[in-house]
């Protein structure tokens, strides 16, 4: 098995891939539980705010004259118990019942 280096930023140290644990998840791994995953989605990107509170942003494509672009289809802060993997919607608002 390969072992990747993610990029290592200021401040933050480059860590291997193999080093997250498993149940080191983030919201974007469970969220299209809760809500439907776009038609032209590109990446999901969760930033943890504070504590259990978190930025999750969805990005899409879209193409102006045949150039491929990208923006933030949808956004979302939410609550996330990593224990649980559970999601709780603050903005906007929500039911955080899984929808599958």
């Amino acid at each position: 098995m390969e072992t990747y280096i993610m990029k290592s930023v200021e401040g933050f140290p480059a860590r291997k891939i193999s080093d997250v644990k498993d149940n080191d998840i983030t919201p974007c791994d469970v969220i299209f539980k809760y809500v439907e995953k776009p038609k032209d989605y590109l990446m999901c990107k969760s930033i943890n705010v504070y504590d259990d509170r978190w930025r999750v942003n969805i990005y899409s494509k879209r193409y102006v004259n045949d150039i491929e672009g990208r923006y933030i289809s949808q956004s979302y802060f939410v609550h996330f118990n990593k224990a649980t993997g559970n999601v709780s919607f603050v903005s906007p608002k929500i039911q955080s019942s899984p929808q599958c």
